[in-house]
């Protein structure tokens, strides 16, 4: 999807709408619990891994890839802060109109973006690469 500044902040309001649906029946219907843990992510990340065997299959899926963008993005939001955030300015940057967080707090990497964790964990068939970013994150931060 091509954001402008007005769908962003319209996508931001339907945050909690989004999870409530995500984290209830999506996780119900899939047997998955969606709970915002470290440990939910290996459960989603396998999730996606036995539903998509190619990134282009899960891009194609624009409102399954929303819906985990917002999960992953939302769990790393409670365990190491940050605010969503969209550049819609300079075409350059590499997460140029892609929702992303970010932080002052953030060491390293000054955005997070969930959307390329959701479709990286396919190649890389780990199970647990969306999850070891996070604590990686929360290990360079000293968050426990």
């Amino acid at each position: 999807m091509a954001y402008t500044q007005e769908n962003f902040e319209e996508w931001i309001i339907l945050i909690p709408l989004k999870m409530e649906y995500f984290t209830d029946t999506f996780a119900n219907e899939n047997n998955l619990k969606l709970d915002y843990s470290k440990g939910s992510l290996d459960e989603l990340e396998n999730w996606i891994i036995s539903n998509y065997s190619e990134i282009k299959d899960l891009i194609n899926d624009s409102k399954t890839l929303d819906y985990l963008t917002v999960y992953i993005g939302e769990t790393f939001r409670k365990h190491i802060g940050g605010k969503w955030y969209i550049d819609l300015k300079n075409k350059k940057n590499a997460y140029y109109s892609m929702p992303v967080l970010t932080s002052p707090d953030y060491i390293g990497e000054l955005y997070k973006a969930p959307m390329t964790f959701a479709t990286a964990c396919i190649n890389r068939k780990k199970g647990n690469y969306i999850s070891t970013i996070l604590k990686n994150c929360m290990e360079n931060m000293k968050i426990r």
